[in-house]
């Protein structure tokens, strides 16, 4: 029994300290470079990496170029595990976000999901698809990976950054991006591809 309520305290902690960080950061969402950043971090959403898997692969079509038609498969299959897993996600944990704190003196976290956007900040699809997209296209051009980790680490920043997801909500939301990435790689390796 004191196991789990140690367990218990160092969940609590965690917690704590994941609220004053995201609160701390998201202070100052109204600069503008913040708001530039979240500008920005609007194509780290699912439907403009869908797009620019779809757009990859299908010039890969037309150019006769197997590694542009792999990128594709391997950003868009990657996109789409990551998206599932975010949703599900989501719909299972409600948490409020970090402006509902800040502005209103807000916070919530509880099982069972919101269809609220207020209170689906865990995890962060944006930077779970990001990641699964940056590691997509290194799948098939390694060189690209440290700008993809560096693209989507900024992605990951302006997202607490503008108060709409704690650091947690980020880092699961990458840990996601890695493992649908991974699957991707595992059923297109299977399919040849």
């Amino acid at each position: 029994m004191a196991g789990a309520a140690g367990a218990g305290q160092a969940v609590e902690a965690l917690e704590r300290a994941d609220v004053d960080a995201g609160a701390r950061a998201a202070r100052d969402r109204d600069q503008p470079h913040v708001k530039a950043a979240g500008a920005l971090g609007k194509l780290g959403d699912q439907e403009p990496l869908y797009a620019i898997s779809a757009a990859l692969f299908f010039a890969g079509l037309v150019a006769r170029r197997r590694d542009l038609t792999r990128a594709g498969l391997h950003i868009g299959l990657g996109v789409a595990f990551a998206d599932l897993a975010k949703s599900a996600l989501t719909a299972s944990v409600a948490r409020t976000r970090p402006k509902e704190l800040i502005d209103r003196g807000h916070y919530e976290v509880s099982a069972g999901g919101s269809d609220a956007k207020r209170e689906q900040s865990f995890p962060s699809g944006h930077m779970a698809c990001t990641t699964a997209a940056a590691l997509g296209l290194a799948r098939v051009w390694p060189a690209s990976l440290p700008l993809g980790l560096l693209a989507s680490g900024g992605l990951g920043w302006s997202r607490v950054a503008k108060g709409v997801h704690w650091p947690l909500d980020v880092a699961v939301g990458a840990v996601i991006g890695v493992a649908a990435s991974a699957a991707a790689r595992l059923v297109l390796g299977r399919a040849g591809g």
